[in-house]
């Protein structure tokens, strides 16, 4: 995978993978949100913030991967005390919600542990061009 991040302003950052369908792209992208991250804080953040950070992207990563074809990009950015994260895949799909998993099923915990520790998040269709999941974490909690 190769990191194509790039600047989109002065509080935003993009990453485009080589090939966003390899089984890798989750743990590239939680590598690539951690070495981004300080760029745009304008204070360290605690250790829970960046665990939250690593795990919402590798959930949004392995979903996208897993259900909507790979990752196109994923883009960070921070506007005042609020940082968003938006996955951008492929996938036209719009029927996406959380649901919970039969118990004795390894998987399908993602959204809820998105909505769970997010304080907003939601879907941006792009017609003919796949959609962004995005999240907002508050900077300040």
């Amino acid at each position: 995978m190769q990191d194509d991040g790039g600047v989109l302003g002065d509080s935003a950052l993009r990453w485009s993978p080589r090939n966003g369908s390899e089984v890798g792209i989750a743990a590239a992208a939680r590598a690539w949100v951690l070495a981004a991250l300080p760029r745009l804080l304008t204070r360290p953040a605690a250790p829970w913030f960046c665990d939250n950070v690593e795990l919402l992207v590798s959930e949004l990563t392995a979903n996208a991967l897993l259900h909507a074809g790979g990752v196109v990009h994923i883009d960070l950015e921070r506007s005042g005390d609020v940082l968003r994260i938006s996955v951008h895949d492929p996938s036209t799909d719009e029927a996406i919600a959380p649901r919970a998993p039969a118990p004795d099923v390894d998987n399908g915990r993602g959204l809820l542990l998105v909505e769970a520790l997010a304080a907003r998040w939601g879907v941006h269709q792009h017609p003919g061009d796949g959609k962004d999941v995005w999240l907002e974490l508050a900077l300040d909690r």
